[in-house]
């Protein structure tokens, strides 16, 4: 009967089923913890051949260990390759130390058989803290900042980008700017303006005890080019390369800039 008849449905007006995720198994995340796999097994102790902590090396070849396998071989060699070993030679290496929590901090994040934060909290049914989770230095700086209601990190400065950018383009710099708070020039400030120079804002986000809580407003260059424009840094106008720029966003700080 027609009030039992099922309404025909289009082939293209057929409601279309929900996206699913990707298999954890496949796809860009297995090309990722493949690739997390690989940099991990270049992170490993050549005496231990565990994952590198404290790492240092001897100086006098390019073997790298943990700071305790190579305790005994001090004032000897290198357990390796025997190259003499001098206690003033050894130096930990804080840069790769770094790189080996950022790796360990990745692999967390991608492999299922690591919790994340909220998979730890559903499975304790408690609250565990953030930190031991995400990664840590700019991230976890940005992440306390807007807990906090903060300041956005360039909040207060003022940014007038010069001449070419190939590196960076300028309009990727300048969406970084505005989403950060920031205030972008129309016009390259000029140092001994009495109007440039009481401008009354802060920088929030730099350091305290420095004098460049009262740099406002920065000419940014990009270093890579070949070209370098005359140095200013007078009272609230500093120039600054675009890699300074760069690493701040990246690091969630307004960092001190070389004398």
């Amino acid at each position: 009967m027609p009030g039992n008849r099922q309404p025909r449905v289009r082939s293209g007006n057929q409601p279309r089923p929900a996206p699913t995720m990707e298999p954890a198994s496949g796809g860009a995340w297995a090309h990722s913890r493949a690739a997390l796999d690989r940099l991990e097994k270049l992170l490993r102790c050549s005496r231990c051949t565990n994952v590198l902590r404290e790492p240092v090396c001897l100086g006098g070849c390019e073997h790298i260990f943990c700071s305790n396998c190579v305790s005994d071989c001090i004032g000897t060699g290198c357990p390796v390759c025997y190259t003499p070993a001098w206690i003033q030679d050894v130096k930990i290496n804080r840069q790769l130390d770094s790189m080996i929590q950022l790796c360990s901090k990745l692999q967390n994040l991608l492999h299922e058989n690591e919790l994340s934060g909220v998979k730890a909290c559903l499975q304790r049914k408690e609250c565990e803290q953030e930190e031991k989770y995400e990664i840590p230095g700019g991230p976890q700086r940005s992440r306390l900042n807007r807990e906090q209601l903060l300041p956005k990190l360039f909040d207060g400065c003022y940014f007038y980008f010069g001449g070419t950018f190939r590196h960076h383009p300028k309009d990727n710099l300048i969406k970084l700017v505005t989403a950060a708070g920031g205030q972008i020039l129309s016009r390259k400030p000029k140092p001994d303006s009495d109007v440039t120079q009481t401008i009354n804002t802060v920088a929030y986000h730099a350091k305290p005890d420095s004098d460049q809580r009262f740099c406002t407003q920065y000419i940014i260059y990009e270093d890579l080019s070949n070209h370098r424009p005359e140095r200013v840094r007078q009272g609230k106008v500093w120039m600054a390369p675009s890699s300074w720029f760069i690493d701040c966003v990246m690091s969630f700080e307004l960092l001190p800039l070389d004398s």
